[in-house]
C-alpha cells in the first residue's frame, strides 16, 4: 500500500514559534493534530508561559491530563497567532484557560432540572470538573484554530480577515416568511 507521505510529499508540517521561543512544533497534515513530539513540546511551552498562580488555580479545578489537553490547543493557537498570522496577535494561554474554566463553572453551577446529571460536577459529585462535557473553547480562539487547521493542511497562512470573508461568502440566509407554518407529522 502506498504511503500518503510518499505520494503527496511530506505528511508533516512544522509550526515555528519565530517571534518568541524559536521552537518548532510538528503537526500531522492528515489528522490536523500535533505528532506526539509536537504535542509534548506544546504542553511544555504552555507550562513555561502560563503564570504560576493561574496554573495553581487550574490544577485545583482540573486534572493534570485535562490541563494538558486544553493547554496544547491554546498554545498552538497562540503560536500561530503571534508567528504566522498577519497581523500578529498576542494570546495569553493562561487567560484562555481561565475563561474556559469560568464557562465550565457557570454551566455546572446553573445546571438544574432534567438532564442535570450531565453536568460535570454533578456527574463526579465533587469539585473537580469532568472533561469534555463542559468545555467550550472561547470564540476568539476558535477562529484562530480554524486558521491553524488550514495552515496545517495546506502549509499556507490564512489571516483572520480572509477566514471571516470566506465564512460570510458561504453563509446561506433563509427567510421562511411570517406566514410559514411547518407541517408536523406527529
Amino acid at each position: 500500500m502506498e504511503d500518503f507521505g510518499d505520494r503527496y510529499g511530506s505528511r508533516f508540517t512544522n509550526l515555528v514559534d519565530s517571534r518568541a521561543s524559536g521552537r518548532e512544533f510538528e503537526f500531522d497534515q492528515v489528522l490536523l493534530m500535533p505528532t506526539a513530539a509536537g504535542y509534548r513540546a506544546l504542553v511544555e511551552q504552555a507550562r513555561t508561559e502560563i503564570n504560576p498562580r493561574i496554573m495553581k488555580y487550574l490544577s485545583l479545578r482540573w486534572s493534570e491530563g485535562a490541563i494538558e489537553n486544553l493547554s496544547f490547543f491554546a498554545m498552538a493557537a497562540a503560536v500561530y497567532a503571534r508567528s504566522v498570522s498577519d497581523p500578529p496577535l498576542n494570546i495569553d494561554v493562561g487567560r484562555v484557560l481561565l475563561r474556559t474554566v469560568a464557562f465550565c463553572n457557570r454551566r455546572c453551577v446553573n445546571r438544574k432540572g432534567a438532564g442535570a446529571g450531565s453536568s460535570c460536577r454533578l456527574a463526579l459529585n465533587r469539585e473537580n470538573h469532568h472533561l469534555p462535557k463542559c468545555i467550550k473553547i472561547p470564540r476568539d480562539i476558535a477562529a484562530i484554530l480554524g486558521c491553524l487547521k488550514r495552515y496545517i493542511a495546506t502549509g499556507k497562512a490564512a489571516s483572520l480577515l480572509d477566514a471571516m470573508d470566506v465564512r460570510r461568502a458561504m453563509e446561506v440566509k433563509v427567510d421562511p416568511g411570517s406566514d410559514f407554518v411547518p407541517a408536523t407529522s406527529c
